[in-house]
């Protein structure tokens, strides 16, 4: 995959997000979870060496984290010193745009994975 399409990933994934954001709910915890994604995967990309393995490398880790987080935190979170109570419980049903937005760092992951082969 050509080095311009995966900087174009890297500039759809948080359009896409914000799109996203501003037509459903999305839920801060996801657009945390997200957003920390993001972060790493800039760092990856822009500090680690060979670049241009780590662009797309940075890509997949980062969708990973995003993904992982949003599904992690969606019914809320348990600390290990505190099991019996959990923080910031959610019994509703969980917003679409939650859904569209991990659906959208799944894709970009895929475009990491795509890039790689």
């Amino acid at each position: 995959m050509a080095r311009s399409a995966l900087i174009a990933a890297y500039v759809a994934w948080p359009a896409g997000v914000v799109v996203v954001r501003l037509l459903t709910r999305i839920r801060p915890r996801c657009l945390v979870a997200t957003g920390l994604g993001y972060l790493i995967a800039l760092v990856l990309a822009t500090t680690a060496t060979p670049a241009a393995r780590m662009i797309p490398v940075g890509l997949i880790v980062g969708a990973g984290v995003a993904v992982g987080g949003c599904l992690g935190t969606a019914r809320g979170v348990v600390f290990t010193w505190d099991q019996q109570q959990t923080h910031g419980a959610y019994e509703g049903q969980i917003p679409v745009g939650d859904r569209l937005a991990e659906i959208w760092s799944a894709v970009i992951g895929v475009a990491g994975v795509l890039a790689l082969l």
